[in-house]
């Protein structure tokens, strides 16, 4: 969106001042009102609520919708149904039950999320870029038509980080100058690392180069499959537990910052096990080759990287931990279960190169048969379509969104990565607002408080829809003023 001016919601014809911010991702929703009013980001961001985007069905054969989820205390062989496949909304009778349940059902929605007059409400609705038109029309019609909102911009949801406060990430020396009025930023590369995919979204002023956005069909989804079929293949049968994998995911995986050296190490400590030529040591398991003095310093920092996981029972563990590795206590309680004749209370595994090795298909896919470049390779096609001033520009400002830039390392790995591939002269900053999750979701609330004069550019009324019709729209959401294509 264009460089917007700051003006009072009540001053802008058409569309009604009350907005919901909607940020329809593929693992979760992020939603909430946008305040009425320029407030800090910290209160902006206390009315966003974070919804589980999924349908599940336990073991005991009942539903979950939405948040209904949270109070499900066994997982193991749940099944899910997911409305978003691939950031698409693909089965728009699973989002809106979902919706339903979570925002206009007074009985099941929160209070600070029901929306009881959408007649009197803006909804500001993120999509993926290059949505295709068929979706996009459904998503219109149903938006419009069954909910009926008074107002609704649909918009391309990387582009609303540039309404964020990104000055204190980029820039070294604070100015106490008004922020606002640098916004939307006007260079800024997105990389949105999400659930079922990766995108890269150059934004000028706000607005998404669309000639040079790229995809990476990778996200966490395929990481948690990935670690799902390696730990049932070392350890115990995942393949029905989805949200216990996806936990061990977040809890225990990082991205390494050099693959190869942390690869040998657990591959020395795995020979080690093998004696040969090795004592053990005061470290229990720690093996000392004799013929190598410094390979005790190896194991020790094999040890770091290993660390054991306890599996949830779902009675008296509802969700699994790491603990720091050590085979001495692991075997001692054992011992002991087997001595008092009673099965082992802790369900543990020890997980190595697991924990670094998943996450590394995201800048190798090529490590499983994938034809696709890296995340820092795509990045660079993504750059090439652009002149090389901007392009050093772009650089200097790179912001990574959404679930995976939580990993720990993950933000590093990429900006070691684009410094080996371009210019020396260049700079590469590459930067992660507190929450990544919810960033999208606040540069909307942002863009509804203090730039409603663009919102209403992009906007519109249910008036204008009903007029218009979807095609209309569809073109003032891209091109804004009255909605007259290039």
């Amino acid at each position: 969106m264009r460089r917007g001016t700051k003006a009072s919601a009540r001053n802008v014809p058409g569309l009604p001042s009350t907005t919901f911010v909607l940020d329809n991702g593929g693992y979760t929703i992020k939603a909430g009102f946008a305040p009425p009013e320029t407030v800090p980001d910290t209160e902006a961001l206390s009315k966003c609520h974070i919804v589980p985007n999924t349908l599940v069905r336990t073991r005991d054969r009942k539903t979950y919708v939405g948040a209904q989820t949270e109070v499900i205390t066994d997982w193991s062989e749940a099944l899910f149904r997911r409305p978003v496949e691939n950031g698409q909304v693909v089965s728009w009778e699973a989002q809106k039950e979902i919706w339903d349940q979570s925002f206009f059902d007074e009985r099941t929605a929160q209070k600070d999320l029901s929306v009881k007059n959408p007649v009197d409400t803006t909804l500001i609705f993120t999509e993926p870029p290059n949505t295709m038109p068929a979706l996009q029309k459904n998503a219109d019609e149903i938006i419009m038509e069954e909910w009926g909102f008074g107002g609704y911009s649909r918009v391309i949801g990387p582009s609303l980080n540039a309404y964020n406060d990104l000055h204190p990430l980029f820039e070294e020396v604070q100015t106490p100058a008004d922020q606002d009025a640098d916004l939307p930023m006007e260079c800024l590369l997105v990389i949105d690392s999400g659930y079922s995919h990766t995108t890269i979204t150059p934004l000028f002023n706000g607005r998404p180069l669309h000639r040079a956005i790229r995809r990476l069909d990778f996200g966490g989804k395929h990481l948690t499959n990935l670690l799902k079929e390696v730990i049932s293949v070392r350890h115990f049968d995942l393949h029905q537990d989805n949200k216990i994998v996806n936990d061990i995911k977040e809890d225990v995986c990082f991205v390494s910052d050099d693959f190869k050296r942390d690869l040998e190490k657990t591959w020395k400590g795995n020979q080690g096990k093998k004696g040969g030529g090795k004592v053990v040591g005061h470290h229990g398991d720690t093996n000392v080759n004799l013929n190598n003095p410094t390979s005790q310093d190896d194991f020790r920092t094999t040890d770091e990287v290993r660390v054991d996981y306890i599996l949830p029972d779902g009675v008296h563990l509802l969700r699994g931990f790491s603990r720091p590795y050590d085979a001495i206590s692991a075997a001692r309680k054992r011992k002991q279960a087997a001595l008092s004749g009673q099965a082992d209370a802790e369900i543990a595994m020890t997980l190595g190169n697991e924990r670094f090795s998943i996450p590394e298909i995201l800048f190798s896919p090529s490590d499983i048969g994938s034809k696709q470049p890296g995340i820092a390779d795509i990045v660079m096609q993504s750059l090439a379509v652009l002149p090389p001033l901007v392009q050093a520009t772009m650089l200097s400002n790179v912001l990574v969104v959404g679930g995976n830039a939580k990993i720990p390392g993950f933000v590093e790995r990429i900006q070691a990565e684009l410094r080996t591939r371009v210019k020396t002269e260049w700079m590469v900053r590459v930067r992660k607002m507190h929450d990544p999750i919810t960033s999208t979701w606040l540069g909307g609330a942002r863009l509804a408080s203090r730039f409603p004069g663009t919102v209403r550019e992009y906007g519109v009324t249910r008036q204008e829809y009903l007029e218009h019709g979807s095609a209309w729209a569809a073109r003032r959401f891209v091109n804004g003023g009255g909605g007259k294509g290039p």
